[in-house]
């Protein structure tokens, strides 16, 4: 069937006004949006009902050669429009083949418009059509700049909410100011006030690649340059025949900005058919005691949690780093004379369940792996082994001090992967722990440059990873991961989402911009719907009895997984109160009404359902520490009408 193509005018400066209205004969359209794609220059366009959405976008390539682009005068194309379903129901999809005449590299573009959701999503496929391996590095799915009169709309955006790679960078909220780049991982939200509909952009999933966006306010207002980044590695190869896809973005809307980002996270766990093990009730060794942790605090503490917290809800007695031998054996050391498989049968002994904490990923030097098997582990280029050396970026954690060289295990070798199902297998079925928290993995395996087998992705090895891991563990103990859950969405129980500031002091929960209560406002979307929000653990004896008061609500409020990480048997009376209330963890997550207001929000809604009776609960903080302050809360921010009257 021939489609109709009407040609959108390229300029430089400010977006024209020509080509911003919708054409007469879209060739993809529904109840929400209209989708043309221009066989004559090989860009996109996107309208929301008659207002511009997305203008002039095309899909890009980066090689080492440079970039290609659908638009490039090398490309013809064609496109046809068939009909589709997934997990997220049914629809129609215009596919956009970009033919290169030069057979290297060519693009297929998905445009999917849903029957019943307001959301595009996107997606490019890059094929390698030439006869020769080719080293690609990112793909841009979506690329729309003003210099090629392209643009994102968004009609009286205020604010832009952005999101971090890892935990340790809960994202910003920020204020619109022209010409002002913001980058972000995996998804972005922009705000035109809580009472007009929100528009979230992001990726649905991350199988291949890692996700950033950035976008930059333009003039006129409403007006934004955005990029969608789906990076590889730098030493990526694409072999001859073979496609690689840059993972699947979508536009979302809702009728507000909570619930267009609520509903762009179910998507995400409708996609990837998120089942989730309950929240960890319990304690955490870290914070008490770092790596200086022994077999007979674990004791102690799991008699104490056993006798004065599990009647409350209390259940897991987690070992965190400092038990082992070396990173990659991961056998008890002295402080732990009888063995990881005895003290976990102590723990059960006491009505509680076992936790550990592993570096899968981290091998030391001298280690048996990297004696015996050093192709198992992550090279430079050259074949030279690749040795670890920490993101130092603010919050990322470095271990390595002055000990022995460490190495990450890389599991595209089949001997690698091997040893780490292996290693799970031991600590979850033979030792019987049943929780489980992985760390340090950016600097380790997400640090690679190349991996033994090439044409395999970061995310992609990383997926990889976690699926060894869930399959070694078994479906019902808990998983923990310390990375970039949207990586590993589908296959974790939890994610760790703020960043860890010892000693623990009332900078943990609310000064940073990813402490404890930013991070739960600013990802509070993604509990229960992707994992399960983990904010870090309660530590209340360097608090007051105010601030431990505080401390234990916001985190409570998160939803999440409810960790001490006080030494539990030397907490006071009032703090030790203060805990009890704390467990265990109600399990949904309070909305921020003031989300889109502060970087830092403080106030927190929630939504209480039981059988005998429905209730809210309203959470408010000041995390200033001299002054007091006044907080105004509207009935309808609360989703309550103002014409009655509430106790």
């Amino acid at each position: 069937m021939a489609l109709a193509s009407a040609a959108l005018p390229i300029a430089t400066g400010k977006v024209s006004a020509v080509g911003l209205e919708k054409p007469a004969a879209p060739q993809l359209e529904n109840a929400f949006f209209s989708i043309q794609f221009d066989l004559a220059t090989g860009r996109f366009s996107a309208w929301r009902k008659e207002q511009a959405l997305l203008i002039n976008a095309t899909a890009t390539a980066a090689l080492p050669a440079g970039v290609c682009s659908s638009a490039d005068s090398r490309y013809s194309h064609s496109v046809k429009v068939v009909p589709f379903q997934n997990e997220l129901g049914a629809g129609r999809q215009l596919i956009a083949m970009c033919r290169d005449a030069k057979r290297e590299l060519d693009f297929e573009i998905r445009l999917s418009l849903y029957d019943h959701r307001e959301t595009l999503a996107i997606e490019t496929l890059c094929h390698n059509v030439s006869k020769k391996p080719l080293n690609l590095q990112t793909v841009n799915p979506v690329r729309a700049l003003l210099s090629e009169n392209g643009g994102l709309f968004w009609p009286g955006a205020k604010t832009l909410l952005t999101n971090g790679q890892m935990y340790y960078d809960a994202g910003k909220v920020k204020g619109l100011k022209a010409g002002e780049n913001s980058k972000s991982w995996w998804n972005i939200a922009l705000s035109a006030g809580d009472k007009r509909a929100g528009l979230v952009v992001g990726y649905l999933e991350n199988k291949s690649s890692r996700g950033l966006i950035s976008t930059k306010p333009c003039e006129p207002s409403d007006t934004f340059e955005l990029t969608i980044e789906s990076r590889y590695e730098r030493d990526f190869i694409l072999p001859s025949g073979e496609s690689v896809s840059s993972d699947r973005v979508v536009f979302h809307i809702a009728a507000n900005p909570f619930l267009a980002l609520e509903s762009y996270a179910q998507s995400i766990g409708d996609l990837h058919n998120v089942r989730l093990n309950p929240p960890i009730n319990g304690w955490c060794s870290w914070f008490s005691f770092f790596g200086a942790i022994s077999e007979g605090e674990v004791i102690r503490n799991s008699l104490f949690a056993a006798e004065h917290l599990k009647p409350f809800g209390f259940e897991y007695i987690q070992v965190d780093d400092g038990f082992y031998r070396a990173f990659g054996d991961w056998e008890g050391n002295d402080r732990f004379p009888h063995g990881m498989k005895w003290l976990a049968e102590s723990i059960r002994k006491h009505g509680l369940k076992p936790g550990i904490w592993l570096a899968p990923f981290v091998i030391a030097e001298g280690t048996e792996v990297h004696r015996q098997h050093p192709d198992w582990l992550v090279h430079h280029p050259d074949g030279r082994l690749k040795p670890i050396a920490p993101n130092l970026a603010e919050g990322a954690p470095d271990p390595v001090g002055q000990g022995p060289k460490l190495y990450s295990l890389d599991v595209t070798h089949p001997g690698a992967a091997q040893w780490l199902s292996s290693l799970f297998k031991t600590v979850a079925q033979d030792w019987g722990y049943d929780f489980i928290k992985i760390d340090f993995v950016e600097w380790s395996l997400l640090a690679a440059d190349r991996f033994h087998d090439p044409t395999v992705t970061k995310a992609a090895a990383y997926r990889r990873a976690i699926e060894i891991m869930r399959e070694a563990m078994g479906p019902n103990r808990h998983l923990l991961d310390c990375g970039p859950g949207n990586v590993s969405v589908g296959l974790i129980d939890s994610m760790r989402i703020e960043l860890d500031q010892p000693p623990v002091t009332w900078q943990q929960y609310f000064l940073h911009s990813a402490s404890s209560a930013p991070a739960a406002a600013k990802r509070y979307y993604f509990h229960k719907r992707t994992w399960i929000n983990d904010d870090d653990h309660v530590v209340l004896a360097n608090l007051t009895p105010t601030q431990a008061q505080a401390a234990a609500s916001v985190v409570s409020l998160s939803g999440g997984n409810m960790i001490s990480g006080d030494r539990m048997a030397d907490l006071d009376p009032i703090r030790l109160d203060i805990l009890r209330k704390a467990f265990p963890s109600y399990g949904e997550a309070a909305r921020p009404i003031d989300l889109y207001q502060s970087d830092k929000p403080e106030v927190f809604a929630l939504e209480v359902k039981k059988p005998f009776g429905q209730w809210l609960v309203l959470g408010l903080f000041n995390a200033d520490q001299k002054s007091s302050t006044t907080k105004t809360v509207s009935m309808e921010s609360l989703g309550l009408d103002s014409t009655k009257t509430y106790v």
